[in-house]
């Protein structure tokens, strides 16, 4: 899915920096116009806005950590990763603080659809954080995606909107 929600901003026009874990996985977005970079942390760096979307847990976990390593203040680190809802509590208990330290914006944005919507743009993203970085990141997710809801702070880690009922 990640594949195709960054090949939706290449063709709108937004500069995209990407990282895999396995860079192969990159070829067919440098040959739409990304740069390929060579850690998480390195995008964090260069992108006013990073967005990870992973679907093993450990990987989001990890990636997390790591995109906070690169972010510097006013940045945003925005989640969309398909984990359970313990997965994005430990994101939220351990990258957060990691993100707002830095001087970043965090923002939980879990989605709703699979790989044909997110060819089509019609992902719908479940947001929860700083209400400055939804602002920020309406541009992309509206590319991306064919609503964002915006539930408001993430209170306590064990309290995601990965587990509240819509």
């Amino acid at each position: 899915m990640g594949l195709a929600m960054a090949n939706n901003l290449i063709k709108a026009g937004y500069k995209v920096v990407v990282w895999n874990r396995n860079p192969a996985k990159c070829a067919p977005l440098e040959a739409a116009g990304a740069e390929v970079a060579s850690s998480a942390s390195e995008v964090a760096s260069k992108a006013e806005i990073t967005f990870a979307m992973l679907s093993d847990p450990p990987a989001a976990l990890a990636v997390a950590e790591d995109v906070a390593k690169g972010l510097s203040p006013g940045k945003g680190y925005v989640d969309v990763s398909t984990v359970d809802s313990d997965t994005s509590s430990a994101i939220a208990a351990k990258a957060r603080p990691r993100v707002r330290a830095a001087g970043g914006l965090f923002l939980e944005a879990p989605v709703s659809g699979s790989k044909g919507p997110a060819e089509q743009g019609q992902l719908i993203f479940l947001c929860a954080g700083d209400a400055a970085l939804f602002d920020a990141a309406a541009g992309p997710l509206d590319v991306m995606g064919k609503k964002a809801f915006f539930l408001g702070e993430v209170r306590k880690p064990e309290g995601s909107c990965r587990e509240t009922g819509v």
